[in-house]
């Protein structure tokens, strides 16, 4: 195979933001390739009784040797980084691929994603927990934030008492508000 080629189907994963669409095209030719490559070892290897050849077969071989595991090594990172980013991108999508998503993958990479998240859902249930789920932590502990229906006295998680009188603009833990904000009480500001 090309030295091109191999660089060709890695490149093609670097410069798109999810995954391209499986190159069936070129990864058969290097599936191709590979086993004429293998062929090719085989037949250079029944001459290694000859005394005439057998110190000219060594780096032959050595080499060709060298383009087979070479072509194997990119075969495997391009399949291991596609089903990698299908694993980070079912968790950033909430365990749901999305249809844009879902036309980029092949046949087996769909009957994969579909194994992994039956796996997820199995997992999920007997942990009795939604792991499936794009849970981000907060970015900040303490937000400032604007009332904008009074709410009064709450009590905080840390058992403070916390006035929130409409008008006011106050520095709290998000956590301490975030049932305010998500109900519009509240603006993060």
């Amino acid at each position: 195979m090309d030295i091109q080629d191999r660089n060709k189907l890695l490149l093609e994963l670097k410069t798109s933001l999810f995954l391209p669409p499986f190159n069936e095209e070129l990864y058969s030719t290097c599936t191709t390739d590979h086993q004429k490559s293998i062929r090719e070892i085989q037949e250079i290897y029944k001459l290694r009784n000859d005394p005439e050849l057998a110190d000219k077969i060594k780096p032959i071989i050595s080499l060709k040797i060298k383009d087979v595991e070479r072509t194997k090594r990119v075969q495997l990172a391009y399949l291991m980084h596609r089903i990698n980013k299908i694993q980070s991108q079912y968790f950033i999508d909430s365990g749901q691929l999305s249809n844009d998503h879902l036309d980029q993958l092949s046949k087996n990479e769909k009957d994969y994603y579909k194994f992994f998240d039956q796996l997820v859902k199995r997992y999920e249930n007997d942990i009795e927990t939604k792991v499936s789920q794009n849970i981000i932590p907060p970015s900040e502990v303490f937000i400032e934030v604007r009332v904008i229906k009074q709410i009064g006295n709450i009590i905080t998680q840390d058992g403070d008492e916390l006035d929130l009188e409409e008008g006011t603009q106050q520095l709290v833990k998000k956590s301490d508000v975030i049932k305010f904000l998500q109900e519009g009480s509240l603006v993060q500001i």
